[in-house]
């Protein structure tokens, strides 16, 4: 190899190793070993890979290390050749496509911020209480966004019942609350939030916020305890002590 140099000092030193370091033989990923081939000069049309056709560039390397250690090999080294890099962007590509990218995020940017600073200048007007409108906007919102197991819930609640042929439990909620006054709205916003609370089985939680909403509106836990416990005690009476129905001879 040092007798080869001497002959053409001008032969690039390539690597069969991916990488190459500063000051070694360049690496695999730096050039494309080329094995040309001459085209058939009676007419027959052969497809050439890339790897087989040579290029401006093409220039003979010495290979350093490897299975061809010592041979004189074709490659090009440019990473913007056209005939073995066809699917690399030109440099005018990339950068337009930078600028294209650049202005697409400023867009998206100017348009998510207005919108920020659209929501802050509402929250500044917003006073006490809500208007109606408000309100349905933020049924319609929660309304959307009901877990799979509060939709019927709630709509059970409020006699709304979705048939197969009709719109679905959640737009039909939508529809009949918007005919509900602003005491009906402010009533189903604390309906929805409380839902989860009021239909759990264990009410041994430290955070019971039904418990604490009875609080607020004095309502008599204990006492409405002892309602529904009466209630249930007489449905189950009366189921027990209801009279059979008599058979008929045959």
């Amino acid at each position: 190899m040092k007798k080869t140099l001497e002959t053409k000092p001008q032969l690039i030193q390539i690597s069969a190793a991916w990488n190459s370091r500063e000051g070694a033989p360049l690496g695999r990923n730096h050039y494309v070993e080329l094995e040309i081939k001459k085209t058939k000069t009676n007419g027959a049309s052969t497809k050439l890979s890339p790897v087989q056709k040579p290029c401006d560039k093409m220039t003979e390397a010495l290979v350093m290390d490897g299975g061809k250690r010592g041979q004189v090999v074709k490659v090009c080294t440019d990473p913007t050749c056209r005939v073995h890099h066809p699917n690399t962007p030109s440099p005018q590509q990339v950068e337009r496509v930078r600028a294209e990218e650049r202005k697409r995020i400023e867009k998206e940017k100017l348009a998510i911020t207005t919108r920020h600073r659209i929501l802050a200048t509402i929250l500044q007007r917003v006073s006490a209480p809500l208007k109606k409108a408000d309100l349905l906007t933020v049924s319609d919102y929660l309304i959307g966004h009901l877990s799979y197991s509060q939709v019927p819930t709630l709509a059970k609640r409020h006699k709304v019942e979705a048939k197969n042929d009709s719109a679905s439990a959640q737009e039909l909620l939508v529809k009949q609350v918007g005919t509900y006054d602003d005491a009906e709205l402010c009533k189903l916003l604390l309906e929805i939030s409380l839902l989860d609370s009021a239909y759990q089985r264990d009410t041994a939680s430290r955070d019971d916020v039904l418990m604490d909403a009875a609080k607020r509106y004095r309502v008599d836990s204990e006492k409405l305890q002892k309602t529904v416990a009466k209630e249930l005690a007489t449905k189950r009476e009366k189921k027990t002590n209801k009279p059979k129905a008599r058979k008929t001879p045959a």
